[in-house]
């Protein structure tokens, strides 16, 4: 558990994201924590959950796929967050 700033959100998730085994996730939350964007590494790529003003899924195969979606997910749903929570644990 940590608390990164959110200029460094993207860059932070993609290099953990190249660690990930089958199976865990990383979770990136906003301050009150009712607002999440969750990567989940799969045997195709990785999986986005989104829940927060939007619930949606959306699938990456590659971590080019996956940077673009992150960033636009990072910006849709923590539009004025300084600091973010993020962890890395088993799905």
């Amino acid at each position: 558990m940590a608390r990164i700033a959110i200029e460094k959100a993207l860059n932070w998730s993609l290099s953990q994201c190249k660690e990930l085994k089958e199976g865990e996730c990383i979770d990136l939350l906003c301050k009150k924590k009712n607002r999440i964007v969750r990567v989940i590494k799969t045997k195709e790529g990785f999986q986005l959950e989104e829940r927060g003003f939007f619930n949606e899924d959306h699938q990456a195969r590659n971590l080019k796929e996956l940077k673009k979606i992150l960033e636009r997910l990072i910006a849709r749903e923590f539009p004025r967050s300084h600091l973010l929570w993020a962890f890395k644990r088993r799905s």
